[in-house]
């Protein structure tokens, strides 16, 4: 197994997805995939806010968690939360979550996972490259897989791997490149708008439109100035 950024258990402040940006998800979800009835988050992490949310959101959903760290795993099952543990690069591991709907792929995007020592989009492990070798191209997932990038992804990562996915499936397209915005801390106190994420929709099931957003007021200026607006392929 490579080496992976697993957070430091003994330290409260391990950086866990912030819940505005879940709501975030769980709206897109309701508008661009209304009819899902199961959702796996995989390197899930402390993924209680996720469970709540999708739920509310979709309700009937089935949920399941997905983390290398046992302490993890046991906490999210401690909360009520369904959770297995294992490597999101094992095949034997990942075959079981073939039937979900959508799978949020969110490794950890800061070393030691404490949220302030940032990774690069090609320094992220386990890595989007082979994280969809494995999905996509080895166990032919046909469904949405959002693989949830750091903030400093750019439309070369975003070409580079959009190219790699398409050489493997050409029935999967880039729907939506989502630029998560937050205005409240992990701690839930108010803060300015913060970029957190960028999330990038693959999917079998939707348009190959390569759509850009940005979470909160429009800003299409922000938008240039990332080289987003008119990207499509």
């Amino acid at each position: 197994m490579p080496a992976y950024n697993t957070p430091d258990l003994h330290r409260a402040g391990f950086a866990r997805t912030n819940r505005q940006t879940i709501q975030q998800r769980a709206a897109l979800l309701r508008e661009l995939l209304p009819e899902t009835r199961s959702i796996a988050e995989l390197c899930c992490g402390d993924c209680a806010a996720q469970w709540q949310i999708y739920r509310e959101a979709l309700p009937g959903l089935t949920f399941c968690g997905l983390d290398v760290a046992p302490a993890i795993v046991a906490a999210n099952r401690a909360a009520g939360v369904p959770c297995v543990c294992g490597d999101a690069l094992d095949p034997t591991v990942l075959a079981q979550f073939l039937g979900y709907d959508v799978i949020f792929f969110g490794p950890p995007l800061s070393a030691g996972c404490d949220g302030h020592r940032g990774l690069a989009f090609d320094a992220v492990q386990p890595g989007y490259v082979a994280f969809s070798n494995l999905l996509l191209g080895e166990l032919r997932y046909g469904g949405t897989l959002v693989c949830i990038g750091p903030k400093t992804t750019h439309m070369g990562a975003i070409r580079g791997l959009y190219d790699h996915i398409r050489a493997r499936r050409d029935d999967f397209g880039l729907r939506l490149i989502q630029h998560s915005h937050a205005t409240v801390t992990g701690a839930g106190m108010p803060t300015e708008s913060r970029l957190k994420y960028v999330e990038l929709w693959f999917s079998n099931r939707l348009p190959d439109t390569w759509e850009a957003r940005r979470s909160g007021p429009a800003a299409p200026e922000t938008l240039a100035a990332y080289g987003l607006i008119g990207a499509q392929p």
